[in-house]
């Protein structure tokens, strides 16, 4: 009895222990969360980077996901501040994925709200009001009426992008009233300036202007946003220029331009740097408009080229190929678990060493049939040794190769032709394609080693060290240019649209091992990676172009034609080569 005793006390005392530990740690999380949300406001962007960082390491290494999820959802509110949207869409999915999981609704609607910001800074309304929608809809039945306001917001702002006016002043008039109720000084100002849009796009400029103006004063007397402050100053320069008082709007635009400068805001920097060049240009004053024209083509770029759609189409790809992943994973576990069921069913009803001896071997089968799928699926995303190194230590050291052979492979005519297909036939053409470079990998020895959107890359002599690796790579990029070229002609005979693909190829040292903690991926790091890569942007339609280092490796085993040192993008110049034959 009193060791029972004594049993009860410890526990509890451990209890007490583990409750303290939780709150302390919960109390050091929201002060993060406070502080970071606080440096975000103010646009102290790189200060409240770190804060979020904090907040996601500690609620990773405490297991508490629903924390890990608050804090990675507002890391991608501030990537999103910072015209990073890549980062800013990684960040956002993963937190969606827990709150699916878990199935806290205010989070979904949270990250639904996010991931339609994405797409409308990226002028993709389609997807934005989907996005929107969803989040509206959940947000409807909650109690959170800021959130709700929020919403409406946005489809507001969407419906006016998409010509729906009337609709959009009807969302902007529902939030105006509930930020009037609430108090909001920010929710004011924004939807003051969302209105004001929609009277511009109604031909009423003056009556904009006056909205507009009333809008800045809402925030400067308030106290509210300083991005906000910034972003309706730009739409008064904006305005200005539209109404030929270009002196007026360079000096609100040029404010606004300071100030996102000192925030690092990429967004309003670009649109402040257009108001610029437009006042300029009215100013009669061509110096100054081609230097903050440049400036916004610079900017422009970085947050709106060609790569970083491509990348943010890639997430998106890849979030819903890992949502059918899981799902696959667990209807196999359901199964699993549903034969387990009826095996203990006959457990406990035999009575006879026959049956007993029967069960065992039937139970026998279900873990051994359950561990070779599991095993299955783990060498379908790891090369063998790593995988097996995984299963024996938990872990997966990084390891340096000091000269392994990387390709990198991307199709031509890939943008067009994702306007022209439909969605399920343009994966089907990417899915036949880097299904052939998967065998043809598997052929020669090589590692593949993962897809981005449209490109493929893969390495020779990883994770087990070779001596020809160079000629392994360059005849599977042979191979795979002669299957896309075959598959050229087919629809060109047929009247279809088709890919055309540049393959580069560059042999160095690299650095190779297991990242993240959930989705497993080994990974490739390096110069050699980089300078890949240039291979290939480098290179032409139709040809495998290779660098100097890889040429010494096959020069006895393949015609390659040297094409001169060919400037390559934060590299100079290169020594390259053509491969064209055996």
């Amino acid at each position: 009895m009193r060791n029972a005793c004594l049993i009860i006390i410890l526990l509890t005392l451990q209890n007490v222990v583990t409750a303290q530990n939780d709150g302390t740690l919960r109390a050091e999380f929201n002060e993060l969360m406070t502080v970071g949300t606080r440096q975000l406001q103010a646009g102290s962007y790189d200060s409240c980077f770190t804060s979020f960082a904090r907040a996601i390491a500690l609620a990773e290494n405490a297991k508490l996901f629903g924390l890990v999820a608050e804090a990675r959802n507002k890391m991608g509110v501030l990537q999103i501040y910072r015209g990073q949207y890549a980062e800013a869409l990684t960040e956002i999915q993963a937190a969606l994925s827990i709150y699916e999981r878990t199935g806290l609704e205010a989070g979904i609607a949270e990250c639904h709200n996010n991931l339609g910001s994405i797409h409308y800074a990226q002028k993709d309304y389609i997807r934005a009001r989907a996005n929107y929608s969803k989040s509206l809809l959940i947000r409807e039945q909650g109690t959170d009426r800021r959130a709700f306001g929020i919403s409406l917001n946005n489809m507001g702002d969407v419906s006016a992008k998409l010509g729906e006016l009337d609709k959009a002043l009807e969302y902007h008039h529902a939030s105006l009233a509930l930020w009037e109720e609430l108090g909001s000084v920010s929710g004011k100002a924004i939807t003051l300036s969302h209105i004001a849009s929609c009277m511009e796009e109604q031909g009423n400029h003056n009556g904009a202007l006056h909205v507009l103006k009333q809008a800045y004063d809402v925030i400067q007397k308030g106290k509210g946003s300083r991005i906000t402050g910034i972003a309706i100053s730009i739409r008064v320069g904006q305005l200005l220029n539209t109404l030929d008082k270009a002196g007026q709007a360079r000096e609100w635009c040029k404010g606004a331009y300071d100030a996102a400068v000192k925030l690092d805001s990429r967004q309003e920097i670009q649109k402040s740097c257009l108001c610029l060049y437009e006042a300029y240009q009215q100013l009669n004053m061509p110096r100054e408009a081609l230097r903050f024209y440049q400036d916004y083509v610079a900017m422009r770029d970085s947050i709106f080229g060609q790569e970083m759609t491509k990348e943010v189409t890639r997430l998106e790809m890849s979030y819903a190929f890992d949502k059918k992943q899981l799902a696959d994973s667990l209807r196999f576990v359901a199964e699993t678990a549903l034969q387990e069921e009826r095996i203990q069913r006959q457990r406990i009803g035999l009575v006879s060493t026959g049956s007993m001896l029967l069960l065992m071997v039937a139970l026998g089968f279900a873990i051994y049939h359950g561990k070779r799928k599991s095993d299955a699926l783990l060498l379908n995303i790891l090369p063998k040794a790593t995988a097996m190194e995984l299963k024996a230590k938990g872990t997966a050291d990084a390891r340096l190769f000091n000269e392994v052979t990387v390709l990198f492979t991307d199709f031509k005519g890939f943008t067009q032709m994702s306007e022209t297909l439909s969605p399920k036939n343009l994966v089907s053409d990417l899915h036949e394609c880097f299904s052939a470079f998967d065998r043809i990998c598997e052929k020669h020895g090589i590692e593949k080693i993962k897809t981005i959107g449209d490109a493929y890359m893969a390495a020779g002599g990883l994770p087990t060290p070779n001596t020809t690796h160079a000629v392994d790579v360059v005849r599977a990029a042979l191979e795979m240019r002669d299957f896309v070229d075959e598959g050229k002609a087919r629809k060109i005979a047929d009247g279809r649209p088709y890919f055309e693909i540049r393959i580069g190829i560059h042999t160095g040292p690299v650095v190779a091992g297991i990242v993240g903690i959930k989705k497993f991926q080994y990974d490739i790091w390096g110069d050699t990676v980089n300078t890949t890569s240039r291979m290939e942007s480098s290179g032409e339609v139709g040809m495998v172009n290779i660098s100097e280092a890889t040429y010494k490796k096959v020069k006895d085993e393949f015609n390659c034609e040297h094409r001169g040192e060919v400037e390559a993008k934060g590299k100079g110049k290169l020594s390259m080569y053509f491969v064209h034959s055996c």
